[in-house]
């Protein structure tokens, strides 16, 4: 290893050093090029120089003493959101299913009829924006759907908030899989007031003396008498807290509504939404196989977005032709016969 002017340079650049110790001689190398830009204060507004201001307060603290070390795990604020490449300083870092992701999610709504359907819409933001959003900003942007209309999605995109916008605009909202731990189905009969914050009733038609909204954990919490509960068929479900002269019950709104999507699981009309959502499974499968769009050859959001709408016009051509095609093979069909 030669130093020149303070930087090292490698003359064997894997050496005997393990990753931290070239990361460490790397970061001190850095420190001295921010002071020499600073000196000079010709590179403020030059990208490189950003993300290099970027990259050390990300990854580097500044002990009391004022030398710089290394951010320990535990440390690094905001870990998805911080520089993973330099070429792409918007792209995150995300961890779901079990695999580990960095860049941005694509959001494709499908419209689906009797014999054709079509991507009507798509989304793309950086991977750690939530798919229960995706959710929210579709239904507010869009105006009343037709009776009858109805949504399906996964898990991911549920909640009592994206119901409650889905039926302002006249459309169903069914999710088929269900995410997080499962309340006892008790809870579906509990009754609230309509802004989702004091519980009027529970599952044995028992009606609290008092009930207050706690904001902080969004929970209605509620008292009841003794004699309410004691004799309570539901009260191992319940467990609700004894104390001296009434009975204490924490429950959320959430909750409720959760009970009840478990409860509306096992009908008969789930059961053919279910069936349905089986579809629409194969639209991503598709973008990955056919549209390689993990395969994107640019980087940045914008640049990434305008591909991945291209990908998505490509699709929705091919589903045209093919529909076409099948106009055209039945009409030929016909004639025959």
């Amino acid at each position: 290893m030669i130093i020149i002017n303070g930087l090292h340079v490698y003359d064997n650049p894997v050496g005997d050093m393990d990753a931290t110790e070239r990361t460490v001689i790397v970061m001190k190398d850095a420190d001295i090029l921010i002071k020499i830009c600073d000196s000079t204060g010709d590179f403020d507004d030059t990208s490189e120089y950003q993300l290099l201001i970027r990259l050390l307060k990300e990854r580097t603290i500044i002990d009391d003493d004022g030398s710089r070390r290394l951010r320990q795990k535990e440390e690094v604020e905001n870990p998805s959101e911080v520089l993973l490449n330099p070429s792409d300083p918007e792209a995150t870092f995300r961890y779901k299913a079990g695999g580990k992701h960095l860049g941005y999610v694509g959001n494709v709504v499908e419209a689906v009829g009797e014999k054709s359907s079509l991507v009507i819409d798509y989304d793309y933001q950086q991977n750690t924006y939530a798919d229960n959003q995706f959710m929210k900003d579709y239904l507010n942007e869009k105006k009343d759907f037709s009776d009858g209309s109805f949504i399906v999605a996964d898990g991911a995109y549920s909640g009592e908030e994206n119901s409650r916008l889905a039926s302002e605009h006249n459309l169903k909202l069914v999710t088929t899989n269900f995410t997080g731990r499962k309340p006892d189905e008790i809870y579906a009969d509990f009754v609230f007031t309509d802004d989702g914050k004091y519980l009027i009733k529970c599952k044995n038609n028992c009606v609290p003396e008092d009930c207050i909204y706690d904001p902080g954990n969004d929970r209605s919490v509620a008292y009841f008498r003794i004699s309410d509960c004691e004799g309570c068929p539901y009260k191992e479900r319940c467990q609700p807290r004894f104390l001296k002269t009434r009975v204490r019950k924490e429950v959320s709104w959430k909750s409720v509504g959760r009970a009840k999507q478990l409860q509306y699981m096992q009908t008969e009309e789930f059961s053919e939404y279910a069936k349905f959502r089986n579809g629409v499974e194969a639209i991503p499968s598709l973008l990955r196989r056919r549209y390689h769009v993990d395969k994107i050859p640019v980087h940045g959001k914008k640049r990434t977005r305008l591909f991945f709408g291209f990908k998505i016009a490509a699709l929705d051509f091919q589903k045209l032709l093919d529909y076409t095609n099948s106009l055209d093979s039945h009409a030929s069909n016909k004639k025959t016969a």
